[in-house]
């Protein structure tokens, strides 16, 4: 229980008498990063780098900065004159990877992250992107041993199933990536994306009343019809 009590007067006045005003409160960058106040690091870091210039470690935060604002141009900016410097940093290649697969050249993002593993990337996350850029070139074996890589990690077991389940889908293999998603969607049933990756698994593989009552809450009848819809066209296609 919090306990509250008078001051005495007198002791409060000498207080009072003795009282400063407070310095303005420096934002540092572990406050920046926790708040998610992205344009607060590209400053803070754009500063720092007009003192010191030749810093690859603060040209490379800087880079993530701006890859973590959605600036993809500036990050890569910032990433190729690393690399023109002979820069060798694990990190920088992972940034590397993960520009050039968001811009669509798996290829090269795969090159990256490889590069970045070689290195020692420590991160699980490293796996994950590694195993999304093969599943998009069409490399589903590798793309699998990555994600169990990522598994034996420890990384988190919803993002690992869930690219799993999109890599059987590319496979055709749908009731296996039923059998994946459904216990831990049971165990997990406010995530969307898990949701909606067993939506489409479980339409895919014939389940049609099911996949359409995990999609009911957060889409209308005509989305889903929509989705459907595409998902048929998708089939007659092959």
């Amino acid at each position: 229980m919090r306990r509250y009590y008078l001051i005495p007067i007198l002791l409060l006045s000498l207080l009072v008498g003795c009282t400063t005003t407070p310095e303005p409160h420096q934002v540092t960058v572990k406050e920046l990063v926790a708040v998610g106040n992205h344009e607060g690091l590209i400053q803070h870091y754009k500063a720092e780098l007009a003192k010191t210039p030749d810093s690859s470690a603060v040209m490379l935060n800087l880079a993530q900065a701006y890859y973590d604002n959605r600036d993809v141009e500036s990050a890569h900016f910032y990433v190729e004159q690393l690399k023109s410097q002979q820069a060798h940093q694990p990190s920088l290649y992972f940034l590397s990877g993960s520009i050039a697969a968001d811009s669509g050249q798996f290829d090269m993002a795969i090159s990256e992250f490889r590069k970045a593993e070689s290195l020692g990337y420590p991160d699980s996350s490293l796996f994950i992107k590694l195993g999304i850029a093969l599943t998009n070139s069409g490399r589903y074996k590798e793309a699998e041993v990555e994600f169990n890589q990522a598994r034996l990690k420890g990384h988190d077991d919803i993002a690992v199933k869930n690219n799993l389940a999109v890599l059987y889908l590319a496979q055709g293999q749908y009731l296996q990536a039923v059998e994946l998603l459904t216990p831990i969607y049971r165990q997990h049933p406010d995530e969307k994306k898990l949701a909606f990756n067993l939506a489409i698994s479980l339409f895919k593989e014939g389940s049609y009343r099911e996949a359409h009552r995990l999609l009911a809450d957060d889409y209308s009848a005509e989305q889903v019809s929509a989705l459907f819809y595409s998902l048929r066209r998708g089939e007659d296609n092959l």
